[in-house]
């Protein structure tokens, strides 16, 4: 069914693609907390 005479290609290039959907998925998470612990210490020095 499969030909694997592209493999050499193809691996690399699911491999490259993971890493990519990782580290994206790594910057919006630190991001998320960053902006998160932000606002809360704006909110905190607002209600005082």
């Amino acid at each position: 069914m499969f030909d694997f005479k592209y493999a050499e290609y193809i691996i690399p290039a699911f491999v490259i693609t993971g890493l990519v959907f990782a580290g994206l998925i790594w910057f919006s998470l630190s991001r998320a907390r960053y902006w998160k612990k932000r606002f809360e210490e704006l909110s905190g020095q607002g209600s005082k």
